[in-house]
């Protein structure tokens, strides 16, 4: 509580720093079957939570408040874009990540001396909406795909049986497509992202 309290009172309450222990993050009690935590950032007054599903975003009206709000952002369905990173000037005392997950607008602001280490958190999140939307431009391509195809041959065959049958293929292949494009899990993703930064790390070291 006086902890709460003192970072209401220096402005500090949404200053978040890195988890070391996931476990003991907020959004650890709200994990769907399958979900795990992939990393996190915490304030006193909100939390960030990126599983291998979604993010969570967790924050209360100020520091003190038992009552917290839990927003979900599934990767299915919420596209990253428009990722930035603000670097701290001398006089500040945090580093920003800020970025769109579908239509909402997300900003983290971050302790100035973890700066090092939320550089990777903005890169691995710059990989993951690039894999979010070569993922959607591939599920355009096979929706015109699909559209010409059936436009072609709807004019070669004209008989209701195979219509129909062409219809329960159409759909069948576009479930599928759908599914293939709009994956639920992103582990291996965000893993490599991070396997990847850390191979360059060594390299340049």
């Amino acid at each position: 509580m006086l902890k709460g309290i003192a970072s209401d009172m220096t402005g500090s309450a949404d200053i978040c720093r890195p988890l070391r222990q996931l476990e003991s993050a907020i959004g650890a009690g709200f994990l769907l079957p399958n979900e795990i935590i992939m990393f996190s950032l915490q304030s006193t007054k909100e939390e960030f939570t990126f599983t291998n599903h979604a993010l969570l975003k967790i924050h209360g009206d100020n520091a003190t408040t038992t009552r917290k709000l839990v927003e979900r952002y599934d990767y299915k369905s919420h596209t990253i874009n428009h990722v930035e990173f603000e670097t701290a000037g001398r006089a500040d005392r945090d580093v920003e990540i800020k970025f769109k997950i579908g239509e909402h607008r997300i900003s983290i602001d971050i302790a100035k001396d973890e700066e090092a280490t939320v550089r990777d958190y903005y890169k691995v999140i710059t990989m993951l909406g690039r894999v979010q939307r070569k993922n959607e431009r591939s599920w355009e391509f096979a929706r015109l795909s699909i559209k010409s195809s059936s436009e072609a041959l709807y004019l070669t065959e004209g008989s209701g049986h195979t219509l129909t049958r062409q219809s329960d293929e159409a759909y069948g292949w576009v479930e599928q497509a759908y599914e293939r494009t709009h994956p639920r899990c992103y582990r291996d993703v965000i893993h490599n992202a991070f396997m990847e930064l850390r191979t360059v790390g060594k390299m340049i070291s």
